[in-house]
């Protein structure tokens, strides 16, 4: 490997382009005083002292009286093992350092009061991203709440398996009120067998005549049009999730009509 290279990979461990050098040249010149390293690596020699210093701190370099002269000695390349071993030791004290304090940053941010997110996808694409982001945020036994206008849906996404192998696998429940003009499809969602984690009422569709969809789940309100343009919006924050949760009941209650045996 050419010097550049190892040079490179030095600096890919969190050494300076001019430590990488010095290194190097301690290395493939053995024990030297630090003039011949400050000519092999072509950095100045005062340069070249201070960073042999800092080499020195890191155990990559070592520092012996030879007569009346200072040699330095590069370490073993193994020991640049150590600067990654740092790093870990670093990240991990950084990572104890913020879950010390983070509390404290929940408080500060509720004293602020809690600022609504809104992030917006588009295409099918999307739509399809939002669907899957509901799954990976939701916790074993989280409950979703559904507003699906179904024949709209199903032309938007056929093949609804995958989405709902996730749901029951992850061990998901819901709540529905579903619209459609398909009597065979009303009856096969409104079977209790369909899915045991999934609670179903049916609305006509005169009565609610829309193109888009809601889910309500954790802190969220995901809105998804199913109309020729395909759009949607996730909407973050608790104070409107408990509310449209709210509603969902009252309309839940609402749809019992529609779903008693004649």
């Amino acid at each position: 490997m050419h010097s550049m290279q190892f040079e490179s990979e030095l600096k890919k461990l969190g050494l300076t382009d001019k430590e990488a050098a010095v290194y190097l040249a301690s290395l493939e010149l053995g024990p030297s005083p630090v003039q011949n390293i400050a000519r092999k690596a072509k950095v100045v020699r005062a340069t070249t002292y201070v960073i042999l210093e800092h080499l020195m701190k890191q155990g990559l370099v070592t520092k012996f009286e030879q007569g009346k002269k200072t040699m330095f000695s590069a370490e073993p390349p193994r020991q640049l093992l150590r600067l990654l071993e740092r790093q870990d030791e670093e990240i991990k004290q950084k990572e104890k350092e913020l879950e010390e304090i983070l509390p404290d940053l929940q408080m500060i941010m509720k004293a602020s009061g809690e600022k609504p997110t809104v992030r917006y996808f588009e295409g099918r694409e999307g739509l399809k991203a939002i669907r899957q982001e509901t799954v990976m945020y939701s916790a074993p036994g989280d409950t979703l709440y559904n507003f699906t206008p179904t024949d709209h849906l199903f032309a938007v996404f056929p093949d609804e398996d995958d989405y709902y192998r996730q749901r029951i696998a992850k061990g998901l429940r819901s709540k529905t009120l579903f619209t459609t003009r398909s009597e065979k499809l009303k009856e096969e969602l409104l079977n209790t067998r369909y899915n045991r984690l999934a609670e179903r009422r049916f609305i006509p569709a005169d009565k609610f005549s829309v193109t888009s969809g809601m889910t309500i789940y954790k802190d969220r309100i995901v809105i998804g049009s199913f109309a020729s343009t395909f759009v949607g919006a996730v909407i973050q924050s608790q104070p409107m999730a408990d509310m449209m949760r709210a509603l969902f009941e009252v309309a839940w209650m609402g749809a019992e009509k529609f779903n008693k045996k004649p």
